[in-house]
Formats: C-alpha cells, sequence, structure tokens
C-alpha cells in the first residue's frame, strides 16, 4: 500500500508481538537462527540459512489498518515454497482491518517501535499521537466520574483566567 506507515516485528531474539488492538492475534516476527542461543540450533541453521522475515503492521492514509505477509512477497519464494513443502499454511498475502481506532494503532506501533520489538520499514510514525488511545481492550473503559468533570472544569476555567489576565495585563 502505497505511502503507508509499515512496522516490521524483528525483535533481537525472535519475539513476536500481541498487538493489543487486535485482540488474540499474535504477529510472528522476524525469525533467524543466529539468534538463537541454543548451540544445538546450528544443526537447524543450516537448513534454513535466511531468516524468516516477520509480518508488518501498518496504516494506509485512509485510516484502514492491516497486517501484511512478506513471505507472499517474490523476493522470498524459495523460503515461502520449503514452508508450504513442510505441509504448513501463510496467511493471505493482506489482511485488511476496517473501521479501527487510528490513535490506539498508532500509539500501540510506536510503543512496539520503542520497546524494540519492531522496527520501521516504510514512512514515519508521528511524533505525537492526536486522540486517546485505547490501553484496555479486555474491559469496558470506566465511565467518567465527577471528579474528573469538575477537575475538566476547573482547568478550563484556570485557561480562561490565564487569558483574562494576560489582556488585563496589556
Amino acid at each position: 500500500m502505497k505511502n503507508a506507515v509499515e512496522i516490521e516485528v524483528d525483535g533481537a531474539r525472535n519475539e513476536c508481538l500481541s498487538f493489543r488492538p487486535l485482540p488474540g492475534r499474535t504477529v510472528r516476527g522476524k525469525f533467524s537462527f543466529d539468534r538463537v542461543a541454543e548451540p544445538m540450533a546450528r544443526v537447524k541453521a543450516n537448513d534454513w540459512p535466511t531468516p524468516i522475515p516477520g509480518q508488518r503492521i501498518g496504516l494506509d492514509p485512509d485510516g484502514l489498518g492491516f497486517v501484511r505477509e512478506p513471505l507472499r512477497d517474490e523476493e522470498f519464494a524459495p523460503i515461502r515454497e520449503k514452508i508450504e513443502k513442510q505441509g504448513m499454511k501463510l496467511p493471505p498475502a493482506i489482511e485488511t482491518f476496517e473501521n479501527i481506532h487510528l490513535p490506539s494503532w498508532l500509539h500501540w506501533m510506536k510503543k512496539a517501535v520503542e520497546s524494540g520489538v519492531a522496527k520501521v520499514v516504510s514512512g514515519k510514525l508521528p511524533e505525537k499521537v492526536d486522540g486517546t488511545p485505547r490501553r484496555n481492550f479486555i474491559m469496558a473503559e470506566p465511565p467518567v466520574s465527577s471528579t474528573d468533570k469538575l477537575t475538566a472544569a476547573i482547568d478550563r476555567q484556570s485557561a480562561l483566567f490565564e487569558k483574562l489576565l494576560e489582556r488585563l495585563s496589556k
């Protein structure tokens, strides 16, 4: 997808990513036998000399979320064929998600990059995310309490007083 922000799951220890905006979904990370500390893993490293690329999470400019499978690209055809010969199935080339909560997707993509589990492969993540990201995907958000409402009202009133004092001082 053109002009999309895309991250690839690529942790230092072959991690996968549990992407919070997609509950119950684990995004496969890049796998390389060079990253495995187990000495016996070197035996299998000869069978798999090139790393298996991680899946990519992205957002296009229209606000459509997607998970892309790079093993479907021609670049990785030999690895794909080897995997399919072993009887394993690959996910579709691209899986799209409509009606996503954009601030949540951007927030969790940014957190994955900051934690070192993913890296940006195309586009650029914004410095600041507009809107409030959802952090809890298991339970409903708690209703706004009267204390929160009063605090917000006092904050608005303080801002108005600051503007008033600014104008009076001129």
